[in-house]
């Protein structure tokens, strides 16, 4: 046998050896470190927080603004996932409100994230045209800073609005979110002419799933 390949064999043992014992091996050719047992390694993840599941409201009512009937036309069809839809006609400017979402957490939890769902298209997409969301946490007296989805669709799309790390801007209390307390607001937008005299709102479902931190 070689004096060349006699080294070689030789280095291999001394590698494989040493990187067992989580030592570094220098060859002339970088260091090795055996990764096993090595406490430097820290892995970290995205945070996952446990969640309620989307949820229906069963409860609804206009609110004040454009020409203060919100979905005027079957409102409560915006509670479930179907083929059933509110329609707000002539309804820029109009706001409705939707509650009782039946949020059960255990208490003392932490509210990590809200995130609303809407299903909602127009009649045509004269003037640019938003749907806005708002949250109450006092029933209906004080509001979150709105969020506003700007897809301007002829047909049924989906906005998902906040998200699992997104509390809306405040820190909030499992009691907050009871029926007596939790509203979600729904107002319709449009700028930019004459198109927003007329312009017209459908909306399938209007959703809540709330993510959180069990104590």
């Amino acid at each position: 046998m070689s004096t060349q390949v006699k080294i070689a064999i030789g280095l291999v043992f001394v590698i494989t050896a040493s990187a067992l014992a989580g030592l570094a091996v220098s060859t002339g050719l970088g260091s090795h470190v055996s990764q096993t047992d090595n406490s430097d390694n820290t892995f970290t993840s995205a945070p996952s927080f446990a969640n309620t599941g989307y949820l229906d409201a069963s409860a609804q009512a206009a609110d004040t603004g454009g020409d203060n009937n919100g979905f005027d036309l079957n409102p409560t069809y915006a509670y479930s996932d179907d083929s059933l839809y509110a329609s707000n006609i002539d309804g820029p400017g109009d706001r409705h409100l939707y509650y009782d979402y039946g949020v059960s957490l255990p208490p003392g939890s932490t509210i990590n994230g809200i995130r609303v769902r809407v299903d909602w298209w127009l009649d045509g997409a004269g003037g640019d045209n938003s749907l806005g969301v708002e949250l109450s946490w006092d029933g209906g007296n004080f509001w979150t800073a709105p969020k506003a989805d700007a897809t301007e669709t002829a047909s049924e799309h989906t906005a998902i609005l906040g998200g699992t790390a997104d509390p809306w801007g405040r820190i909030w209390t499992v009691g907050e979110l009871s029926n007596a307390n939790f509203r979600v607001r729904v107002s319709c937008y449009c700028s930019g002419g004459a198109e927003c005299d007329s312009r017209d709102y459908y909306l399938d479902w209007v959703a809540v799933n709330v993510f959180y931190t069990a104590p």
